[in-house]
């Protein structure tokens, strides 16, 4: 008896957790290099083991962005002098937002009011350019 007791509590104990994550609905954007950041140029054909890329350490993010009822936070760990920030829609490719931040920290976008789907962000410096994936 004690041993389905157990089992019935971690299994509701386990429920709620899964349930509170879609809930409260804050999700991690993933930040990628855009590809065409990682083409070297005049290069062609195979890639051999001693020009292979090497894996040396962790590497900092300098752009973290999140996604939490609607609203995208964008939290920047390194300073930028301007930072083009733009939201597209990926099915229908209309940009529901395009903005230009100077010397930004941290800021939030308002997606209240579009239409549910998958979306794409753009983040875009002289320094950096990458880009992420979310869904509304």
């Amino acid at each position: 008896m004690k041993k389905v007791l157990f089992i019935l509590f971690s299994f509701l104990i386990f429920v709620v957790s899964v349930n509170a994550q879609f809930i409260f609905e804050n999700s991690v954007i993933v930040l990628t290099q855009k590809n065409g950041d990682r083409e070297i140029g005049g290069k062609s054909g195979d890639t051999t083991p001693e020009d292979a890329p090497q894996t040396r350490s962790s590497i900092s993010q300098s752009v973290y962005a999140s996604l939490y009822n609607k609203v995208v936070t964008i939290d920047f760990q390194t300073v930028f002098s301007t930072v083009t920030v733009n939201i597209a829609n990926k099915t229908t490719g209309e940009i529901v937002s395009s903005e230009l931040f100077i010397n930004p920290t941290s800021f939030s976008i308002d997606l209240n009011g579009k239409d549910t789907g998958d979306y794409m962000i753009e983040i875009i410096s002289n320094e950096i350019s990458l880009e992420g994936h979310f869904s509304l």
